[in-house]
């Protein structure tokens, strides 16, 4: 099943860069959204840390049974476009616990750090996907959690940031 990314377009177009919907918060291109899916690996369970515009996680539910999604700001309109196997919670995602346990949990934008919460609410075995902001730049890393530990599995890539003022 394939996702139509002009649905969480603004505008209804689909180009081929990240479309800004807000200040924090862009429709992300086919490719990245396909990659981030393809880095969680054969899972059922997938919690997502941040919905953004939706499309990243109707992409995830296209492709995984259960998909819990966390905005700490959901967008107007947001829970209408996504499928019935998506449960979306307004919070924090970076101290929400849900009290679940998940096979995948990725993380849709540059965070500072690894939280907490995003370990324990992953099962053992379970892979991490997190963009880390390193300076003006993110690294895209994957992790797997053995015991109660994080191990670094690889690295997808790297994203620059760029100032942009939204209107």
């Amino acid at each position: 099943m394939s996702v139509d990314r002009k649905l969480f377009t603004p505008d209804g177009s689909d180009p081929e860069w990240p479309v800004p919907v807000g200040t924090r918060c862009t429709v992300p291109t086919r490719a990245m959204v396909e990659l981030l899916a393809d880095a969680l690996g054969d899972c059922s369970k997938v919690l997502e840390v941040g919905t953004g515009s939706g499309y990243q996680t109707a992409v995830l539910a296209a492709r995984f049974a259960d998909v819990v999604s966390v905005e700490v700001q959901p967008l107007p309109g947001v829970q209408e476009k996504l499928p019935a196997n998506v449960t979306l919670i307004g919070a924090d995602g970076c101290t929400y616990d849900t009290g679940e346990q998940f096979d995948a949990v990725l993380v849709t934008f540059a965070a500072h750090e690894i939280a907490r919460v995003w370990v324990k609410q992953l099962r053992g075995d379970g892979t991490l996907v997190v963009p880390l902001q390193i300076g003006n730049s993110s690294r895209i890393s994957v992790y797997v959690k053995r015991g109660d530990e994080l191990h670094l599995e690889g690295v997808l890539g790297y994203a620059q940031f760029t100032r942009q003022v939204l209107q």
